[in-house]
């Protein structure tokens, strides 16, 4: 897919990387699924309501969080904490509101430098 657009962060920063759905009303979270990753690393995951880590892959452990109490208002945005030069990748933020839902896929570059 195309890329939907690019982030810069200096090592040891934080970072949101932007991602959002236009919901008709407030989501509904319970049912939804969405997954944050990067070639074939989990970074994160939440469904049914809640963050779902047992998958992450660990060199993102303790680093990333969403906006909890935004999400049910389509924003749907990663945070990474103190990043590092390997976070320098494409990231897909994948969301599926339930079964039934088509999926939606952006694609979000996060762009690593030194000090």
């Amino acid at each position: 897919g195309q890329l939907d657009t690019t982030c810069h962060a200096l090592v040891g920063e934080t970072v949101v990387l932007p991602c959002t759905t236009t919901p008709p009303g407030e989501l509904s979270l319970s049912r939804s699924m969405l997954y944050w990753q990067t070639g074939t690393r989990l970074v994160h995951f939440f469904h049914n309501g809640q963050d779902s880590l047992e998958r992450q892959d660990e060199k993102f452990h303790g680093r990333t969080s969403l906006f909890l109490d935004q999400m049910k208002h389509g924003n749907l945005s990663l945070k990474i904490s103190n990043v590092q030069l390997w976070d320098n990748a494409e990231y897909s933020c994948i969301y599926k509101q339930s079964e039934n839902h088509p999926r939606r896929k952006s694609t979000i570059k996060l762009s690593v430098s030194g000090k």
